[in-house]
């Protein structure tokens, strides 16, 4: 691989990437130099996970991010920069962002993460046009969706083309 081009991260993953995403970040040893307060929340959220295992993720769409249609978002606005994996700097888009065709045609980001993730567009957001988001060039931050815990009312809405 040359580094020039970014890759394209889906939402689609193997279900042992959704078991690792709770795993511990710290070993046993460091566990056990825990005081009792730091060791009681490590273990509240290790019952957390256990109860309400992943089962999707939503990743955050940048600029460069392409949709099942063609397009590509060429100008995200949110305030949120990523570093992608060759280097190159990108910021997250948010609902209200253009998608550009081949063509010189535009839609807009229709439906993002919910007011409460200040609206940040996502993998599976939809577009003005009925298009939707499938990709993004970042592969680091996602939101995950767990077992029993419904998302907000507002995360990926179901969308209707204007």
């Amino acid at each position: 691989m040359n580094g020039s081009l970014p890759l394209a991260y889906t939402n689609q993953v193997s279900p042992e990437f959704l078991r690792n995403l709770d795993k511990s970040p710290f070993t046993e040893r460091q566990l056990a130099s825990f005081d009792e307060q730091a060791l009681a929340i490590v273990n509240q959220q290790r019952s957390y996970a256990k109860a309400h295992p992943p089962i999707a993720i939503y990743r955050v769409a940048t600029a460069g991010s392409q949709t099942r249609n063609g397009g590509v978002i060429q100008h995200a606005t949110a305030p949120m920069e990523f570093t992608l994996d060759n280097g190159q700097q990108v910021r997250a888009a948010q609902k209200g962002d253009y998608v550009v065709y081949d063509d010189g045609s535009m839609a807009q980001i229709v439906t993002a993460s919910g007011e409460g993730n200040s609206h940040v567009a996502l993998v599976g957001s939809h577009l003005s046009n009925g298009d939707v988001i499938i990709n993004t060039p970042q592969g680091g931050l996602l939101f995950i969706a767990r077992q029993g815990v419904p998302m907000a009312k507002d995360f990926l809405p179901i969308a209707e083309a204007e």
